[in-house]
This record gives C-alpha cells, sequence and structure tokens, in this order.
C-alpha cells in the first residue's frame, strides 16, 4: 500500500478519553519457544490453547484492543453509556479473577493430557500467567480495519510487563487502576514499586493468585473425559505442522524458514496412518494414570475486596 493510501484510512485522533488498561501476558514464553519445525509447531498450539481459554472469558465491558504474541492487550472506555461505572469496575475485578481460574485449569488440563515428549509438551507446567492494569487516557483512532490506543498510559502499561516482581503469575495494579476496581473477593495486595527512566516511580500494588484448583491435583474426571481431552490435544500437536497452509491466529514469530516446515507437514502426513495409532494407545494409558501435578506461588498480605 502507498503511503498516500495509507493516510487517507487513517483518521485524526478526537480527545483523550478516561479508560481501564489491562495486558495479560504469558510468562515463561520466551524460553518455551524452540527453533525446531516441529517443537515450534507444538509450542504453537499450545500457547495459542492458552491464549484462547483467556479470550473466551473476556466480555463487556472488557474489550480487546489486539492480540501481541504471548499477550492480549485489553481496554475499557470509562464513560461507556451503555454501563453504569459502578457495575464495570466490579464485573472487571471479576473477569481479572477469573483468567487465573481459566488459565490455570486449562494449563492442568494440558499438562495431564499430552503424550508428547518434545520440550514444550514436557514444560507445559512452566507457563505462568501475569496481569498488568494501568487507568488513565488513550486517544482512539482508526487505522484501516483498526481501532488503535495511543497516549502515554498505554505505554505505561505495556512497560509495567518488565518489572522487579520476581513471581511467575500475578495481577500488578498501579495505583489508579486499584481506586478503579473492585473485587468480588478477598485478595492479597503487597505494596510495591516500579521506576523507569523515561516515565519516573510509579506505586502498585502486588495480588499473587493461589488456591486455584490447577495448583494441585487436578479434580478427577472420569475415564471418557480424560481420554476425549489427550485424544483432542493428540490431533492438533500431530497436525500442528499443517498450520503451515491454515490461516488464523499465529502468535509465534519463527526463525524456521518455509522449507523445514513444509517438509514437516508432508513428513506428518506420510506418517499419519502409523502414528496415530500409536498415539491413541499412548492417550489410553495416559488416560488410565493420575494426573500430574505442579506447584503455584502462596498468597502474601490479604486485603479486603474494598482494598483496607
Amino acid at each position: 500500500m502507498k503511503a498516500k493510501d495509507f493516510h487517507m484510512n487513517a483518521h485524526p485522533a478526537d480527545a483523550p478519553e478516561p479508560v481501564l488498561l489491562s495486558v495479560a501476558d504469558i510468562s515463561g514464553y520466551t524460553r518455551y519457544m524452540t527453533a525446531n519445525a516441529r517443537t515450534l509447531a507444538h509450542s504453537q498450539t499450545i500457547i495459542t490453547e492458552l491464549i484462547q481459554a483467556v479470550v473466551r472469558e473476556i466480555e463487556l465491558p472488557l474489550e480487546i484492543a489486539k492480540l501481541e504474541g504471548d499477550a492480549i492487550f485489553l481496554f475499557c472506555r470509562k464513560q461507556n453509556p451503555a454501563l453504569a461505572w459502578p457495575e464495570a469496575r466490579r464485573l472487571i475485578g471479576e473477569r481479572l479473577l477469573t483468567f487465573f481460574h481459566r488459565f490455570n485449569e486449562k494449563l492442568a488440563e494440558l499438562t495431564r493430557s499430552t503424550t508428547c515428549t518434545c520440550h514444550p509438551c514436557t514444560h507445559i507446567e512452566k507457563l505462568r500467567l501475569k496481569i498488568v492494569v494501568h487507568s488513565g487516557e488513550a486517544l482512539f483512532h482508526r487505522v484501516l480495519n483498526f481501532t488503535e490506543l495511543a497516549g502515554v498510559d498505554v505505554i505505561i502499561v505495556h512497560r509495567l510487563l518488565k518489572n522487579s516482581i520476581k513471581a511467575g503469575q500475578y495481577l500488578l495494579l498501579t495505583e489508579p487502576a486499584r481506586r478503579d476496581l473492585e473485587f468480588p473477593e478477598t485478595v492479597s495486595l503487597a505494596q510495591s514499586t516500579e521506576t523507569y527512566d523515561d516515565i519516573g516511580r510509579i506505586n502498585t500494588l502486588v495480588h499473587l493468585p493461589a488456591g486455584e484448583t490447577a495448583a494441585g491435583t487436578p479434580p478427577e474426571n472420569s475415564f471418557g473425559k480424560k481420554f476425549g481431552q489427550s485424544w483432542k490435544l493428540l490431533m492438533k500437536l500431530w497436525f500442528a505442522p499443517l498450520a503451515v497452509w491454515r490461516g488464523g491466529f499465529h502468535n509465534l514469530e519463527s526463525g524456521v524458514g518455509a522449507a523445514k516446515k513444509i517438509s514437516w507437514a508432508v513428513l506428518t502426513v506420510l506418517l499419519t496412518p502409523i502414528c496415530v495409532p500409536v498415539g491413541t494407545i499412548l492417550v489410553l494409558l495416559r488416560a488410565l494414570k493420575s494426573p500430574r501435578k505442579f506447584q503455584q506461588a502462596s498468597h502474601r498480605h490479604e486485603h479486603d475486596a474494598d482494598g483496607s
């Protein structure tokens, strides 16, 4: 597209409006990626399953601004006439906690369902979800068919993803965001600060989710359900290399060339009559086993839902 065509489709921004901004990001993502064509395809499948598990829980007043690789950029217009802000702030607080519940449920499901021994599939439980929330202002403008958000506060919420928190899974709130949110249950909040050269000091509060169902032994499912989950994941992982010919959401940047991807796809097709029956036997054995365990961070200081 020529430059003049681009500018004709980019509408000038209106005045900034008050918004709540959030980024839900999968931590451990960089270490999870590998350069091998098949394991990269499996990484793509696993990460996409987790991203989609969170996306399915997103509902108004939260909206998706865009998918950013391993992250989901969300916003809420505080002046939305369709929903009063007191009700919106309660619903958002509820959704943020739900994201952790659903992410951990899907993580446990994938961990106990996979029969693959590649690096991504044997390290699923190392992935964690971190959510950053900030309240401020943003400019909304149209570029082609997309709505873009711009402004200092948009920069801040993304910059906060690089922070000093040692935990892999957490909810990080700036002070303005904490004042804007209401949680439906008691949450633990620890005071913290982050400092950035071009922004300065930002006072924050950190919540470490714990007590999730997925943090210990997952609930005992029926044999049929366990077999179904494992079979479904087997099919997704086995045919993942064929995604080179499919559309859809591809969140992993790859250094693997097209020739290697196509070679793996062709090999997948040739080996399907042999490997799928063998995989079915492995799925059957996996369904008969007890679920694996994985650990999660614990609570710190407890605060009521109103912040006291």
